[in-house]
């Protein structure tokens, strides 16, 4: 989009500028013209490539919409890993206070994940993270049953497999 309108700015200005330093002549009113032309081109020019194409109602609705040939986002995977990272490390300060609200003990959580990735449709991929164990160390000992307790709620609300010690 910023392409687009970057080039109908710098065509508008170019054909301004022609038209100021045109000398006036029996030539000047074509060049005008050219210049009025070539504005109205840029201008319409999505609406061209949509026809140039030729998918009108021929395929999928997915591949009719292509106004713009740059319809590809590329993302930034450092940024995303990070960013999983600290979604992954601010789920377990609120798992373990979690714990500690629920069953009253003082525990160390470290999750065991993944980024999953998707093929959602033509042409988009959706990531996600994927927990695939979570593993709680407990500072005391607790009794079988506070682990049975903790591990089924922990299995049903996470659905991922569990470890406690």
């Amino acid at each position: 989009m910023n392409g687009y309108l970057a080039s109908i700015i710098g065509t508008v200005l170019l054909c301004a500028v022609l038209t100021a330093i045109l000398p006036q002549g029996k030539t000047s009113g074509l060049i005008k013209g050219i210049a009025k032309l070539a504005c109205v081109l840029v201008i319409v020019s999505p609406v061209l490539h949509f026809f140039k194409t030729g998918e009108i109602g021929g395929n999928s609705a997915e591949d009719s919409f292509t106004f713009f040939p740059q319809t590809g986002i590329q993302t930034d995977e450092s940024f995303i890993h990070y960013y999983s990272e600290m979604r992954v490390r601010e789920t377990e300060t609120l798992l373990k206070s979690e714990l500690l609200d629920r069953y009253a003990v003082e525990t160390e959580v470290t999750l065991l994940w993944e980024e999953e990735t998707e093929q959602v449709g033509k042409y988009y991929e959706s990531e996600r993270i994927k927990i695939n164990q979570i593993h709680i160390k407990c500072e005391e000992e607790p009794s079988k049953e506070l682990k049975e307790n903790m591990w089924e709620y922990l299995t049903k609300n996470y659905c991922s497999e569990v470890l406690i010690e």
